[in-house]
């Protein structure tokens, strides 16, 4: 007869594992839902941080292409840059080529005959080289459009297919933007972003070399560049310090105490979701291996119960080698069901974190994420690594020492080695959903004292409506009188409290960072100016804002450009400016241009109120408030207090600004969800920690109860015999209770040092919380305590109200 093929043996051992299988239905379904578990999270998780982070960017050699931003010297924090340095980068260096400024260009544009505020960015010509992705629709425009401020633009694939319903005739159509026609000459591939950042637009920056020297101060941009040949980063980072350094001693006022940094493109885009991705990785391995354990548990709970099978197999014949590859076949079968159902759950899982972060959370990339051939095979991976690493011990486990576990099975239920290996198991458990727990406890402690920081303003009850006035018709004089009259008109709608303005968010936005000194006193060299930020505002808008106004007076209607300039200042700004009394009627000289035109303003301080935070996780900055009426423009956001839900006063808001500008777009949001938006990332992170840390728990106490049932039935002849000595049920009770809490009490010792470990990789994403909080891993090791105590209570109770005759009959 022929001897079988290598094939048809396995053949045979996959039939034989999947009958086995179905003749256990309970244990099946156990250890595919915990497998799917854990290869489940694992695989939501990596299709993430493939789609975000791993992926090849979509640009032309992009680790060649770098971005440029200024910072303080000896600080890493990314500031915006002058567009002067860039005008001399540009012209300076020898490393790089194609420098490109990058900024906001937010417009209002007029699409199927509404007005809509559309988000999108200026970009240098120079920037489509740098980047080397071309149109999918017309050209890009070129150097000589972009010098001379050309009425054109490029649009986004998705605002062409979105917003204009794709629309064959797109090349040449003139979109009114800001009131002025801009031609559409192309329209860039779907998902195209310039280093991270989403644009339904792109436009010319329209300046010269000589404008862009002209300009005073920075603006909100950063450069892209791409290296020369044969050069390198290090070269390219030293050679533009040292051109910034020789703008220090050319424009002291302008680069004092300042340097340049370059990053890498990809740093750029994701550096700062590393902390977040680290956490996440971390976590999803621990869910990972704590389903694995668990399933080693049931596995070697269930191999006592095949002993005897296996050690029949073994007297027909059989070598330990081929034993343990029919068992290490079913376990791989079961690994690769649990596959299948974890990728049906990565499915929901993926949909489920992007739902989660949905567009309140700046992730580049977040529409690359999809369970594509690649995460479909590291989910196969995962499961064929899982069914080995579940399987291997309890194979080992069952076949060794065969002779040994047939004596001791009628005494001790599968032998000394299973009882030690179990035991081993349920301490990793424990031991690994402690760092978990640790993990998601500080997370959200973390995000607890974030959520319950004070802003220095009253969030609730207030509606925020952002108005934007069509530029080409409305100068200085006509939008100031415009809102004016719409602060009238909204304030005269029922229900409306008070209503104020300002030029920007009180969050996250910084506003008007600048410098700014005392005038009676010398004015400080550069680089020792003392810095804050301006914002300009209409009279009412503390008292809408909630914001404590502590001395003197608001502002009035009587505050206009042509009245004496007033400022009202920070309660910090009273405190590191005028600690020698009052800042009333004292005057500060600050670096904005005051509207009048007049040089060299004097701002009388006339009020002082409470501090407010531009992020709810940085420091208290000093704020100087000017009236609006002194930095004019065409944009406004109203903030309308009232005792109602704020949204019921939506449509009213809208419908008086439109009555006065229909052509004005107006966004509409609760200043609650502005505020909450600010900490959507920290909250996604700790609601993901904290979904894996519980599915941690949950498992653990599984396999928890699993080992105590198991211990019981083992040791039901041991209970017999004490309990017919004399013993009484409370004493049983006791040392089956005291066998889990001895093994729980190992694993959290042992956690709790993993743990510290661990959680230091959490510090960045932390808020006053330390990583190695007593409270935290004091909380988190009792709950886990009274967890496992819980899940042996079961089978300590069974055991203890065992019969003795009962369990004396199983003596052999």
């Amino acid at each position: 007869m022929a001897r079988p093929s290598v094939l048809e043996d396995a053949a045979r051992d996959v039939r034989h594992a999947a009958r086995v299988l179905r003749r256990s239905p309970g244990f099946t379904a156990a250890a595919l839902i915990t497998l799917s578990l854990g290869i489940g999270a694992t695989s939501a998780v990596f299709a993430v941080l493939r789609g975000v982070m791993l992926k090849p960017l979509p640009y032309e050699s992009p680790a060649r292409i770098v971005a440029i931003w200024e910072t303080v010297r000896g600080g890493t924090a990314r500031n915006v840059i002058a567009p002067a340095n860039f005008a001399e980068w540009r012209e300076r260096t020898r490393t790089l080529e194609d420098l490109a400024m990058v900024g906001p260009a937010a417009a209002t544009m007029v699409v199927n005959g509404q007005p809509d505020r559309i988000a999108g960015l200026t970009f240098s010509a120079a920037g489509f080289r740098t980047l080397g992705v071309r149109p999918v629709l017309g050209r890009v425009y070129n150097e000589a459009e972009d010098r001379g401020n050309a009425s054109v633009l490029v649009l986004s694939y998705e605002f062409w297919q979105g917003r204009l319903g794709g629309r064959g005739d797109v090349l040449g159509l003139a979109i009114p933007t800001d009131g002025r026609p801009r031609a559409v000459v192309g329209v860039m591939p779907a998902g195209f972003t310039v280093a991270g950042q989403r644009a339904s637009f792109l436009v010319p920056d329209g300046r010269t070399s000589d404008q862009l020297r002209g300009v005073h101060g920075r603006e909100s941009s950063y450069a892209i560049a791409r290296l020369r040949d044969r050069v390198t980063f290090d070269q390219a980072a030293g050679e533009m310090r040292t051109i910034f350094a020789d703008l220090e001693r050319e424009a002291p006022a302008r680069n004092a105490s300042r340097t340049v940094i370059l990053l890498p493109i990809q740093e750029q885009m994701v550096g700062d979701l590393r902390p977040a991705a680290y956490a996440l990785t971390g976590a999803v391995v621990l869910v990972l291996l704590v389903a694995c354990a668990n399933v080693a548990n049931l596995l070697l709970a269930r191999s006592a119960a095949r002993e005897l099978e296996v050690n029949v197999r073994t007297a027909l014949g059989a070598s330990r080698a081929r034993v343990m590859r029919q068992l290490l076949t079913e376990h791989l079968l079961l690994a690769s069901a649990g596959g299948i159902g974890g990728l049906a759950l990565a499915a929901l899982g993926q949909r489920g974190l992007l739902a989660l972060v949905g567009d309140r959370i700046p992730i580049p990339r977040l529409d690359q994420v999809g369970l594509d051939a690649p995460v479909v095979g590291f989910t196969v991976a995962v499961a064929l690594a899982a069914g080995v690493l579940v399987g291997l011990v309890p194979a080992f486990v069952s076949t060794a020492h065969a002779r040994e576990a047939t004596r001791d099975a009628g005494r001790h239920g599968g032998g000394r080695r299973l009882h030690r290996v179990l035991r081993a198991l349920v301490v990793a458990e424990v031991a690994l959903s402690l760092v978990l727990l640790a993990g998601a406890g500080l997370l959200m402690r973390s995000f607890i004292k974030l959520q319950n920081v004070d802003p220095g303003f009253r969030t609730a009850g207030v509606l925020t409506a952002s108005v934007q006035l069509p530029v080409t018709r409305y100068d200085f004089a006509r939008s100031d009188s415009f809102f004016n009259e719409l602060r009238s008109r909204v304030g005269a709608l029922p229900a409306v409290q008070s209503v104020g303005g300002a030029s920007c968010m009180p969050v996250p936005f910084p506003c008007i960072g600048t410098s700014f000194w005392r005038s009676d006193r010398e004015k400080p060299p550069p680089g020792q100016l003392p810095s804050g930020q301006v914002r300009p505002v209409t009279p009412g808008f503390f008292k809408a804002m909630g914001i404590a106004q502590l001395a003197g007076r608001d502002f009035s209607d009587a505050d206009t450009a042509s009245a004496p300039p007033v400022a009202i200042v920070s309660q910090e700004v009273v405190r590191q400016q005028f600690p020698d009394g009052s800042p009333l009627s004292r005057r500060l000289r600050i670096g904005v241009d005051h509207a009048s035109g007049a040089a060299d303003v004097e701002w009388t301080i006339v009020g002082v109120v409470g501090d407010i935070r531009s992020s709810l996780d940085g420091p208290v900055r000093q704020a100087i408030f000017i009236p609006r009426t002194d930095r004019p423009g065409a944009n406004l956001t109203l903030f309308v207090r009232t005792a109602r839900d704020p949204l019921s006063l939506a449509a009213s808001v809208t419908s008086a600004v439109h009555a006065m500008e229909p052509e004005a777009p107006v966004a509409v949001r609760t200043l609650e969800d502005v505020v909450g938006g600010t900490i959507a990332r920290p909250r996604a992170i700790s609601i993901v920690v904290a979904t894996f840390a519980l599915v941690a728990l949950v498992l653990a106490a599984v396999g928890v109860y699993g080992v105590m049932a198991y211990s019981v039935k083992a040791r039901t002849q041991e209970i017999g015999v004490r309990m017919a000595l004399g013993a009484s049920a409370g004493s049983v009770l006791r040392m089956i209770l005291g066998q889990a809490l001895r093994l729980v009490l190992v694993g959290v010792a042992a956690g709790l040092g993993a743990a510290m470990l661990f959680t230091r990789l959490l510090e960045r994403l932390l808020f006053q919380v330390e990583p190695l909080d007593g409270w935290t891993f004091g909380l988190t090791a009792l709950v886990l305590l009274a967890t496992a105590t819980i899940a042996s209570l079961l089978p300590a109770v069974r055991g203890m109200r065992m019969a003795p005759m009962e369990a004396l009959r199983t003596i052999r």
